[in-house]
C-alpha cells in the first residue's frame, strides 16, 4: 500500500511537471538565473512542513507554494559524488535544502533537490551527496532548511574550499557566516 501511494504521487508529480512544461533548472554560476518565479498569494496550509527527521518524503511540490516571505525560487538538483547544479525537473526526487537570502526563511531562495532520491540522504555526513558554487547567489544566504535526513555545509570559498560551518539542520539566522557562502555540500 505504501510503495502503491509512493508510486502515485511520483506519478503525479511528474505529470504535473509535463503539463506545467515548466523545466525551472537554473544551473547556478556566473550569469543570472534563466528562469525565476515569484512567490504567490496561496495559502500556507499547501506546504508540507517537515522536520528534519521526517519519514515522510517532502518533494518540490510540498514547496510549492511559497510563504509571502519568498520572492522567487530557483532551483538546483545535485548528484551524488558530482559538483554543481545537474539536469533535472523540479518534481523528479526529493527536496534537500533550502538556501534563503534573508534570515528567517525570506527574500528569494534555493530549492536544492536530487532527481534520484526517493528516500533522501544517508545517516552520516562523510559521504558525498552533491553540493554546487552560488555563482550569482554567492555572499547572500542568510538561513537555511534541509529535509529528507539531510545536511547542509556552507563554505566561503568556491568549490568547498576556505571557512566553513559545521554540517547544519536548520538555522533561521546563519551569525557569523550570513552572507558569506559561496559553496555548499549536502551530505
Amino acid at each position: 500500500m505504501r510503495n502503491d501511494r509512493h508510486f502515485d504521487r511520483a506519478l503525479r508529480t511528474r505529470l504535473m511537471a509535463v503539463a506545467s512544461g515548466a523545466l525551472l533548472l537554473v544551473a547556478l554560476g556566473a550569469t543570472a538565473p534563466a528562469t525565476a518565479r515569484t512567490a504567490t498569494d496561496q495559502s500556507h496550509t499547501d506546504v508540507q512542513v517537515e522536520e528534519v527527521t521526517s519519514s515522510s518524503p517532502v518533494m518540490v511540490e510540498d514547496l510549492e507554494a511559497a510563504p509571502a516571505a519568498v520572492t522567487a525560487t530557483y532551483y538546483c538538483a545535485v548528484r551524488d559524488g558530482t559538483f554543481g547544479c545537474q539536469s533535472g525537473t523540479p518534481g523528479d526526487g526529493l527536496v534537500v535544502t533550502e538556501l534563503f537570502q534573508h534570515a528567517d526563511f525570506g527574500g528569494w531562495r534555493i530549492v536544492v533537490f536530487n532527481p534520484a532520491y526517493s528516500y533522501g540522504c544517508t545517516s552520516g555526513t562523510g559521504d558525498n551527496e552533491g553540493g554546487a558554487n552560488l555563482g550569482t547567489y554567492a555572499n547572500q544566504v542568510s538561513s537555511v532548511k534541509t529535509y529528507n535526513h539531510c545536511d547542509v555545509k556552507l563554505f566561503d570559498s568556491n568549490n568547498k574550499t576556505g571557512a566553513s560551518t559545521a554540517f547544519i539542520h536548520w538555522d533561521n539566522n546563519l551569525g557569523s557566516f550570513n552572507d558569506r557562502a559561496n559553496s555548499f555540500r549536502i551530505s
